[in-house]
């Protein structure tokens, strides 16, 4: 029986995990070549190429190209409103130059902008502080007074102005 399965030598050593970058582009290559992109990196560089503040609320959605050419083609980008719109439209010749310099070649001619709704990354919020009274403080202080270990004492007090500003953002 052992002699119908072979197990062959592995041709390759594993040295722990291996990065996915290599797997991911080769699994994507194919949808991002028909909207034009020859791979992710205008899409995973974009806010490298045209700034923070433009790629919060601009991103790519295809690249097209004239017949049988690979340059001077039209990105188009979708715009999340109108501020991010007018914008963009200002800046539209430096991100032309920064694109066609990020691929080394004028790969872009012109760019058009449409309107439509983007999922956003959510800023992320800084927390507020909720301060708590006198009174709520000294009851605090009375119910962790009867614990002997100083440190314990310190984190549960910690602990208990957390969850009565939890209790009051709520």
């Amino acid at each position: 029986m052992s002699e119908n399965f072979k197990i062959e030598p592995r041709s390759r050593k594993y040295e722990g995990l291996a990065p996915l970058t290599k797997d991911v582009s080769a699994l994507t290559r194919h949808i991002f070549g028909e909207r034009g992109f020859v791979g992710i990196d205008l899409i995973t560089n974009w806010a490298d190429i045209v700034g923070m503040e433009l790629s919060q609320g601009v991103l790519p959605v295809r690249l097209t190209f004239p017949q049988k050419q690979r340059s001077n083609g039209v990105l188009h980008v979708r715009a999340a409103g109108g501020a991010f719109a007018l914008l963009f439209e200002h800046q539209k010749s430096r991100v032309i130059e920064r694109v066609n310099t990020y691929f080394g070649y004028p790969a872009v001619s012109d760019i058009r902008i449409v309107q439509g709704a983007l999922k956003l990354p959510k800023p992320e919020s800084e927390e507020v502080e909720w301060p708590l009274g006198d009174e709520e403080v000294q009851a605090l202080l009375q119910k962790v007074d009867s614990i002997e270990d100083d440190a314990l004492r310190a984190r549960t007090f910690e602990l208990g102005v957390a969850m009565i500003q939890k209790r009051k953002r709520s």
